[in-house]
């Protein structure tokens, strides 16, 4: 019976260190929503478009699951800014949310980006956009 008692307590704890911090969440959005206007998911792929030149494709699966992975107010968010300094990624998302953009990136546009893909490399938004389109475009281009 302890041994029950304490797995679950260590399952809690885990759970705990692993998930979103709440509280840093509202603090990044309640900063976006001081400096920044929100943008409708057109006009925000529009500018991130001038940025990368992205396809629209790629630019419209980033709002989205970015948007779900880290419960930021994504219309706010800007090209510039960096996943960890700016937006708190690893505080805000699930530890896991590297692994479901590759999940995510296989089921939505059926590439296989896990091989190439590391957080730790991407700095800013427009990182991420670059890398991602780019393995998409590469992938899906029919060998000339």
């Amino acid at each position: 019976m302890w041994q029950k008692l304490n797995n679950y307590i260590r399952h809690i704890e885990t759970y705990r260190d692993m998930s979103p911090d709440l509280s840093i969440r509202e603090q990044v959005n309640q900063s976006l929503r001081q400096h920044r206007r929100p943008l409708s998911p057109d006009a925000w792929c529009e500018e991130c478009y001038r940025v990368t030149q992205a396809n629209i494709d790629t630019l419209q699966f980033i709002y989205q699951t970015l948007k779900d992975y880290s419960g930021l107010e994504f219309s706010r968010v800007s090209p510039e800014d960096h996943l960890v300094d700016d937006l708190l990624f690893p505080m805000v998302c699930w530890f896991d949310w590297s692994t479901r953009l590759c999940d995510d990136t296989m089921a939505h546009f059926g590439i296989d980006i896990s091989e190439h893909f590391d957080e730790t490399h991407i700095d800013t938004l427009t990182d991420l956009i670059t890398f991602l389109d780019r393995h998409i475009v590469s992938q899906s281009s029919p060998a000339g």
